[in-house]
Order: C-alpha cells, then structure tokens, then sequence
C-alpha cells in the first residue's frame, strides 16, 4: 500500500511536469502555424511514438485491446479532441499561463457532473471551493474584457470536455492497460483532429523545420509522457489525491514560460490563479473524506 503510494505521487508529479511543460511548446509552435494544424503535428508524433513503443517492446495484444474496446476510446478521445481544440485555441489568445489556470476549472466541472449525473454528495466545503475557484476565474479575466472574456469562455468549454474525458478515462482504466489507453487515446485523436483540420480547410502543409521540432517535444511532453504517466497514477493512487497534485501545473507552466518566453505574470494572473488552485484543491481533498 506505501509502496503504490509512493509510486502513485511519483507517477502524479512527473505527469504534472509534462503536463506543465507541454503549454509553451504549443505556444512556440502557435508561432509557425494554426491551431488545427498544430494539433495534427502533436498527435501524429504521438501515434509514431506509442506505434513504434508497442512494435518494439512487442505489445500487440495493446493494438488488439485498444481495437476491442475502440467505442470506448473513441468516446473518450472525442471530448479530449474538443477539449484540445478549444484549450490550445485559447492558449493562442490568452498566453499558456493563463489557459493553465482556467482549465484547472476541469476540477470543478467533475465534481458537477458527480452531483447531476451520479447523485453524489455536495458538501459545503465543496460549495465553498467552487466559489472561490469562481472569483478566481474573474479576477483572472478582470482587465480587456472583450479578449479576457472570448478567451475565458474558450477555456472554461476546453475544461468541461476535459471533465467528460476524465470521467469516462477513470472508468475504463480498471479495464485497460494505461499505456495502451494512452496510445489509443493519441490515436484516435489524430484521426478527429486531422478530420477536423481537412475538412475545415485549416491544414497547412508549409512551415520551418523547427515546427516540427517543437511539435514532436510537445507531443512527447503533452500527449505521451503527461497521459501515460496520469493514466499510471490513476491505476495506483486516488483519483482525488492525484487531481490535488496536479494543481501545480499552473505554476510549472508560468516558471517554464519565464524561463523559456521570457513571459513574466501578472498580478491578475498570480492572484487568480492561485484562488482557483485553492478552490481546486478544496474540491479534490473534500472529495477525498
């Protein structure tokens, strides 16, 4: 039990690593290209990395699993495709610190759907927490409202799909091997994704080598090390402690971004994101007891 715990918190900070790092490679590559475009970059480089990892350590049986349970994948995956559609959308107009902190707002969408959908409990501490994720999300947008607003909307609908997926991804973890779901999840979502980019007219085939470049790194960081090691710490730890330790993304992705785009934060951003990493964690270790 100890040991699944330290595993479970080792899985946990490592994803969040990834999932920290991930947002300022979108950002540079947002640089190059759009955002259908970039999406494609990431989740192809994706399938070729889990394609490749299966073929050589000889995980068939993950191809057959993710094939007999494809409605299963595809549905989760086609929240996700949204989800990512609309996060990187809003991280084009609102910079990666604070798409971060919004789509923390996953959080409270999934205590929501808890409540309406499985008649759980919602405590007053809970109430408590979303309230304060709340006034969060508009000292956040508090300042260009006519930006601040689009971009706030655009984040707050990527973390209610991300909600969805991570709802259905914790009930079909017990059934699947993490890894196997991870890669199906990555390539499901290149075939919505590259569908959407076509048939939109939004695929573009010219850009610089270093596009590609930054679209692998983020691929390997936001879509197979971050879902891999995420899907890991599901399998050994509570879903609510894992949730609680994934509030330090924001802050990872606001140091990688001082450090990488030399993009500092602002009050507003500071001050907001940690209220609604405050009522976050409220909400995970609530759910906890």
């Amino acid at each position: 039990m100890v040991v699944d715990k330290r595993r479970g918190v080792l899985f946990a900070v490592s994803g969040s690593l990834m999932f920290g790092l991930s947002p300022v490679f979108v950002k540079l590559t947002l640089d190059f290209v759009n955002v259908a475009t970039m999406n494609v970059l990431f989740t192809a480089f994706a399938s070729l990395c889990f394609v490749v990892a299966f073929v050589v350590f000889h995980k068939a049986a993950y191809f057959r699993r993710i094939l007999g349970n494809w409605r299963r994948v595809g549905l989760m995956t086609l929240f996700s495709a949204v989800g990512s559609l609309l996060y990187t959308y809003g991280i084009s107009l609102y910079g990666p610190v604070n798409a971060t902190f919004l789509v923390q707002f996953t959080a409270v969408f999934t205590i929501l759907f808890g409540v309406l959908f499985f008649k759980e409990r919602f405590t007053r501490l809970e109430a408590a927490g979303i309230v304060v994720a709340v006034v969060g999300v508009f000292v956040l947008a508090y300042g260009n409202l006519s930006l601040e607003l689009a971009g706030t909307l655009i984040l707050l609908g990527a973390a209610l799909f991300f909600a969805s997926a991570n709802s259905l991804s914790k009930a079909y973890v017990k059934n699947m091997n993490p890894v196997a779901l991870a890669g199906g999840n990555a390539l499901f979502m290149l075939l919505f994704i590259l569908a959407f980019a076509v048939f939109s007219g939004g695929l573009e085939t010219a850009f610089p080598l270093e596009t590609l470049v930054y679209g692998f790194l983020g691929a390997v960081t936001g879509v197979v090390l971050s879902f891999v090691l995420f899907f890991k710490a599901l399998e050994v730890y509570a879903v609510s402690k894992t949730a609680t330790i994934r509030t330090i993304e924001p802050f990872l992705t606001a140091i990688f971004s001082f450090a990488i785009l030399a993009l500092l934060p602002t009050v507003n951003q500071l001050v907001g994101g940690v209220l609604i990493v405050i009522g976050v964690a409220t909400l995970s270790l609530t759910k906890e007891k």
